[in-house]
């Protein structure tokens, strides 16, 4: 008998852990400062590239990795987040409409956070490898961005922890197993698995696309 598929494919659970583990290493890194500054700047470089590899994941991945398997109309999160309250939870196969739309914002606060400090330069020993090609008024700018975007993503993290404490406590769902094991679609279902070896071709050129713009790119200014 063929194994079912899982709920959540290796490439979301290696991008998931790798990505818990890079944020917690660059605000530590940031806020202890000094010579861990370059390991900062190398968690920032290392988390651009998984950023990289979820967008385009997002549309070639497994079923419910894609975008389009979890980003519902606003009104549909709307009335989730109602039955949420009403404790009426209805399981969804994935992300929940109003958890795809938890998806979007991290991704996107976190582009943001890595694309400003790439520009950043803190005037004493640490710079982007792009501040080279921002005036000056540009980098006061995506410095002060990127100090108060490192509270939001915080928040956000924070918000992230308290929805899977109420899934696990609340409503006796256990959000966390699955991206441990993968967990298992539904039988009948569906959703597709996506190919290992097209997420590792991603990964290389996500790879070496951030290489060119940190490393290659400064070099021929």
């Amino acid at each position: 008998m063929k194994p079912p598929s899982p709920l959540w494919d290796a490439p979301i659970r290696l991008f998931h852990w790798a990505l818990v583990l890079l944020v917690i290493a660059s605000f530590v890194t940031a806020k202890v400062g000094g010579e861990w500054m370059a390991w900062h700047l190398r968690s920032g470089y290392a988390i651009l590239t998984l950023l990289l590899f979820r967008v385009v994941w997002g549309f070639v991945g497994s079923t419910t990795a894609r975008f389009s398997s979890f980003l519902k109309a606003p009104k549909a999160a709307l009335e989730y987040a109602r039955g949420l309250m009403a404790r009426q939870h209805v399981p969804s196969v994935g992300h929940n409409p109003l958890g795809g739309w938890m998806v979007l914002v991290m991704i996107l606060i976190l582009l943001v956070q890595v694309s400003t400090g790439l520009f950043a330069d803190d005037e004493v020993s640490t710079q982007g490898p792009l501040s080279i090609f921002a005036s000056a008024k540009l980098v006061s700018r995506v410095n002060q961005v990127h100090e108060v975007n490192q509270w939001i993503i915080v928040g956000a993290v924070v918000m992230h922890l308290v929805a899977i404490s109420f899934y696990q406590w609340g409503l006796r769902s256990n959000l966390l197993r699955p991206m441990f094991d993968g967990g298992a679609l539904p039988p009948g279902s569906a959703a597709r698995r996506g190919s290992t070896i097209l997420a590792a071709v991603i990964f290389v050129v996500a790879s070496s696309a951030v290489y060119w713009l940190v490393v290659i790119l400064p070099r021929s200014a």
